[in-house]
């Protein structure tokens, strides 16, 4: 009966940080930048990817890895985003990502962290820094475990050798060089993402039932699966 108990208290002690990965159902990448000096242009990648580790004792951060396809961009203008796509801006055929590296996580406050890295776009890599404000977990209709990640930052765009312009009167531009960015990730244990066939599913009373008896059927079945490796010795 102790030896069970030990084994018990030993499969309920906290996990070390694990990998949470982005899934795209419920993200966004947006940016922003000064048109005319009066206004802004809006605008999103579609296609991205990225994963952080997380310790859900310590709360701590590591290993945030951001990969943005540059070929996604969408302003809502075809015209403009084909522009975007090309030499004078992203040269996508030539450099597919954007690609951000995290090193160094400072925990500003509670659930609030600065990640500093470093950001590539096209040839050059630059020193830069994310802040980002991590929710708690929460479960959603089919049992699987969420957290959602709100970030922020800006660049200046001739940091990284996208110069294009247009000069206007009083030696003003046409678009300007701050490009601030945002948005929010749903991250996922890497191995347990929502599947996105699931928001297709009818919504009855019998269907949600089923769903949770299937999935406690399931954490019931891994747990007993670590309860026979201890006691195997594995």
């Amino acid at each position: 009966m102790k030896k069970l108990i030990l084994l018990l208290s030993l499969v309920s002690l906290p996990t070390f940080a694990a990998e949470w990965k982005i899934n795209k159902d419920h993200s966004e990448v947006l940016f922003k930048v000064p048109y005319l000096n009066v206004s802004e242009i809006t605008g999103r990648f579609t296609d991205y990817r990225g994963s952080l580790d997380f310790d859900e004792k310590t709360r701590d951060l590591s290993k945030v890895n951001i990969e943005v396809d540059s070929s996604t961009i969408d302003t809502g203008h075809k015209m403009r985003d084909n522009h975007l796509k090309a030499s004078d801006f992203l040269e996508s055929k030539t450099y597919p990502h954007i690609v951000f590296k995290g090193e160094k996580t400072t925990k500003l406050k509670k659930d609030e962290y600065r990640v500093d890295g470093t950001l590539t776009i096209k040839k050059t890599s630059r020193p830069f820094s994310i802040n980002f404000t991590l929710t708690d977990s929460v479960k959603d209709t089919w049992g699987y475990e969420n957290k959602f990640v709100k970030y922020s930052s800006k660049l200046s765009r001739k940091d990284f050798g996208i110069t294009w312009n247009k000069t206007l009167d009083a030696d003003k531009f046409l678009v300007g060089d701050e490009i601030t960015f945002w948005g929010v990730f749903q991250i996922q244990p890497t191995s347990s993402l929502t599947p996105s066939s699931k928001h297709m599913i009818p919504d009855t009373e019998y269907i949600r039932e089923r769903e949770i008896k299937n999935r406690n059927n399931e954490e019931e079945s891994s747990f007993s699966k670590k309860i026979r490796k201890l006691i195997n010795g594995q």
